[in-house]
């Protein structure tokens, strides 16, 4: 999934009964490397993420 991606799936979530959860969408650094990450809430609870791979 590319960043532009991951920020449309994220702003179409929360428009459609999403929560956004976490820090807003965008890169952070950890052990795996750069991750481009953007989290929500379904309107069941769920958790979900999209990610992108910084340089993959």
């Amino acid at each position: 999934m590319s960043p532009e991606q991951a920020d449309a799936w994220h702003k179409a979530g929360t428009e459609n009964g999403g929560t956004a959860v976490e820090d807003p969408p965008g890169v952070r650094s950890g052990g795996m490397g750069d991750l481009d990450l953007a989290y929500l809430r379904d309107p069941d609870g769920n958790k979900l993420c999209a990610l992108h791979r910084m340089g993959s």
